[in-house]
């Protein structure tokens, strides 16, 4: 270290010892001179960040002062901007000041509800001490937050969560107990949805941190409580919130929760005025998803659907009518349920849809009509008969995506979803350019978390999905399946689904632009939506014109970004992305790809390709392919440069011995031209001829290799060898070996021209090995009749190199 740096690392400890004694002058004027010797020291540059967060929390406790005394709302801002996000963490005794503060001025005051909640974040102090004061007295704090804010509120749940918070577990578990009673009691006497909300918001988390200790806090009245606010008038927020409390107390209460259930909307069907019944048909709608056979049970109760209808002529509310198609579109999800509907409310189905109605009506309508039909319903109709009325479907979805009403498009998404899970429609989207440039404009709008996004990546996916590959036996028994159910499937493949429509699919959707939305949209949308995403880019790169296009567009980087940015991926997203980045990888130039002013090094890619050699528990077969394709994609990789061949060897080496041997010729094959690539740096070699026993027994494995019935493995054991035979040391092991010279011989025998090339490469280099070595080489070459391979091999090729080569090794021998 230079002296200045040693003269600045020692002032700006004295600073910070100046600090501590509050001489907030002298530790100024001493970080000054620090700063002045070495402005970049790295050392300097964390006192200078102790010393402004210092200076910022003291202003801090000094703007909350101002601000809660006077209700100075300028002196709020500012206090908010030193709490902004990426700030360093306040000091326990500030941050127990500053809530203080809070807590003792006027909860209505307009910028202490976002205040509080940053605090709680910032300082580990304020959480100990807000738990402290709940272990006191619960009710009227808790009363204080909710009318603070939500997001007041949602910092005292944080630290009902926080286990460090706490003095004991039994204290924090006897906490969160009284606070979620609070909240469930509350629910009832809420009268705003404000309040609601904040409440719902609350029990949604606990319940989700600790179902099983809380839910029996749960009683009936509450319940019932939760269930209203799934409403269908209500607002998103507030069902989705209610949607999860019952989805985790139906989940751990069982029993106890189905009959709540049942009970609640057997009494509000009792009394089928419009409100009960738009109630009713809410809560139906919103349990499906999470018990469907609960749900379902009640759909089929003797006398419900087929008293539906006339309920629903007889009222006058489009809301009732909303909630009951809402009701039907998620019963859908049940085979008995679909029978029912078809039976009981088709007829009204089809009236509704064409409609001029509640604007989402007609289309809520259109959907059921379309899941009906893909689930295979109307098996009465003739087949011309049902395509007729499934195209009809098609275009009022089409006109319904295009109207530019918001309403609708949920419905028409949701609709061509369920309806291109056909072949024939899929034809029909794909060619349809004005229809898939919508989808993508919407895509880009559309919020992404949203249902309709994630309904409209899943109708891409079906205009991009390849049939599964099929082995002969899996054929066979999928052939017996489709005798067996003859009457209700063909077992001929569809002549649209054949690998060729389906890349002409993949085109239209690449030149409509979709890889430039993924990865606009990837990061945002949920990790169900990216899996979604990573299995179309899948579909997009099988077919290898594709490749150069999904790299230009920036598939590449999107892929990697599913490898550490979303710890909710699953392991089949990660799969998936990962075989999509093989396929891309094997046809394109890593250089193009990963240049040297791209962001991203050709060692980010590395291990998602070694990912896929390990086994997919989850999966009953291996997937050889995805083997197969990574070990391509890493041989591209391996020719690049150094460095990547020794990360490579480094991570995989003993998965690559392994696949070495395997059973599977196209593996093995691609195993070993990974090898051949490998073997340019020291490192490859060092693993086959250093000397150690483990280097012989690989060194024996790649010499037989090169005399397997394969050509494509000979030829690259072949080249292994011959970059390997380059090391003295090499030569040395291969001359070692009783059968070593003889295969290599038998490569100069070959009738092509590839192998010959590598077998006198091999020979060349034995035979002009230094020293013993070469004399040994030359020895063993002699004495397994190798001056007649080579003058036969002299007759034989026309290839100048190889003649070039094996002149200079006759020489050898003869001279």
């Amino acid at each position: 270290m230079a002296a200045e740096d040693e003269r600045a690392v020692d002032l700006a400890g004295k600073a910070l010892e100046y600090l501590q004694l509050n001489r907030a002058e002298e530790a100024h004027r001493t970080l000054r001179e620090a700063v002045s010797l070495s402005p970049q020291n790295s050392v300097v540059q964390a006192a200078l960040s102790q010393l402004r967060d210092s200076e910022g929390t003291c202003a801090l406790a000094k703007l909350c002062k101002l601000y809660t005394s006077e209700d100075d709302n300028d002196a709020g801002i500012q206090a908010l901007q030193i709490l902004k996000p990426g700030g360093s963490q306040l000091s326990d005794k500030d941050g127990i000041e500053c809530l203080e503060l809070l807590l003792d001025g006027e909860a209505k005051f307009k910028y202490t509800d976002e205040l509080i909640a940053l605090i709680l974040t910032r300082s580990s102090g304020s959480r100990l001490r807000l738990a402290s004061k709940l272990e006191q007295n619960v009710k009227p704090l808790l009363t204080k937050f909710r009318v603070i804010g939500k997001e007041a509120t949602s910092g005292l749940v944080t630290t009902l969560l926080d286990p460090a918070a706490w003095a004991s577990k039994s204290a924090q578990s006897s906490c969160e107990k009284a606070v979620f009673q609070c909240f469930a009691e509350s629910l009832a006497a809420d009268g705003d949805e404000a309040a609601i909300s904040i409440s719902l918001a609350s029990l949604a988390r606990l319940l989700v941190a600790d179902s099983s200790e809380l839910h029996s806090s749960l009683g009936e009245k509450a319940f019932n409580s939760v269930l209203s606010s799934l409403d269908y008038s209500l607002p998103s927020l507030i069902r989705s919130q209610a949607t999860i409390i019952t989805a985790k107390y139906l989940e751990t209460s069982q029993e106890k929760g189905q009959k709540v259930l049942q009970n609640f909307i057997i009494s509000h069907t009792s009394q089928p005025d419009d409100r009960n019944l738009a109630l009713t048909f809410s809560v139906a709608a919103s349990v499906f998803p999470i018990l469907p056979s609960v749900a379902a049970e009640l759909l089929l109760r003797d006398g419900f659907l087929p008293a539906l209808i006339p309920l629903l002529k007889s009222s006058k509310s489009g809301k009732v009518s909303k909630a009951a198609l809402n009701m039907l579109n998620a019963a859908c999800v049940d085979q008995a349920c679909r029978e029912a509907i078809q039976e009981n409310c088709f007829e009204w189905l089809q009236i509704t849809a064409n409609s001029n109605g509640q604007a989402e009506n007609p289309g809520l309508a259109a959907v059921i009509i379309a899941k009906l039909k893909s689930g295979n319903v109307a098996v009465g109709k003739p087949e011309a008969e049902n395509d007729k009325d499934t195209d009809q479907l098609v275009q009022k979805f089409k006109r319904m995506l295009n109207d530019g009403e918001s309403t609708n498009i949920q419905s028409s998404i949701e609709g061509l979803a369920y309806t291109s899970i056909q072949p024939r429609i899929k034809e029909n989207l794909a060619n349809d350019k004005p229809v898939l440039e919508r989808l993508i404009s919407l895509l880009y709008s559309l919020p992404s978390k949203s249902p309709s996004t994630f309904g409209a990546l899943n109708l891409i996916s079906n205009l991009a999905s390849y049939l599964p590959s099929l082995t002969e036996e899996q054929k066979r028994l999928s052939q017996l399946k489709a005798y067996a159910n003859a009457s209700k499937q063909k077992f001929e493949t569809d002549p649209l689904e054949t690998d060729d429509r389906v890349t002409a699919r993949c085109k239209k959707l690449l030149e409509a632009g979709i890889v430039p939305l993924f990865v606009a949209i990837s990061k945002e949308v949920s990790s169900a939506a990216q899996t979604i995403i990573f299995k179309v880019v899948l579909c997009l790169s099988k077919n290898q014109k594709h490749r150069g296009q999904l790299a230009q567009q920036g598939a590449v980087r999107l892929l990697l970004s599913a490898h550490g940015a979303n710890e909710l991926l699953g392991a089949e997203a990660l799969r998936t992305a990962s075989h999509a980045l093989a396929r891309i990888l094997i046809s394109v130039n890593p250089a193009l790809v990963f240049g040297s002013s791209a962001a991203t090094p050709i060692s980010s890619a590395v291990r998602p390709l070694l990912s896929l050699l390990e086994a997919d528990e989850s999966a009953e077969q291996r997937d050889l392919l995805a083997i197969f394709e990574s070990l391509l994609a890493l041989t591209n990789l391996a020719s690049t440069d150094d460095s990547t061949r020794k990360l490579i060897l480094r991570m995989a080496w003993p998965k690559i011995q392994e696949l070495l041997l395997a059973n599977n010729t196209m593996i093995q094959r691609a195993t070993v031209e990974l090898v051949c690539n490998l073997m340019a740096s020291p490192e490859g070699v060092a693993k086959f001829a250093d000397g150690g026993l483990q280097a012989s027994n690989r060194l024996h494995i790649l010499l037989a290799l090169a005399d397997v019935d394969d050509y494509e493995t000979r030829r690259a054991a072949g080249g292994a060898l011959a970059m390997l035979t380059e090391w003295d040391q090499a030569v040395d092991a291969v001359v070692r070996r009783e059968r070593g010279v003889s295969i290599l011989l038998g490569l100069c025998q070959e009738e092509e021209e590839d192998l010959r090339h590598r077998g006198i490469a091999c020979v060349r280099n034995i035979v002009c090995a230094p020293g013993a070595v070469g004399v040994s080489g030359v020895e063993r070459v002699k004495s397994n009749g190798g001056v007649d391979v080579l003058k036969a091999l002299l007759k034989a090729s026309r290839n100048p190199a190889v003649l070039e080569l094996c002149v200079e090794a006759l020489k050898k021998l003869l001279g």
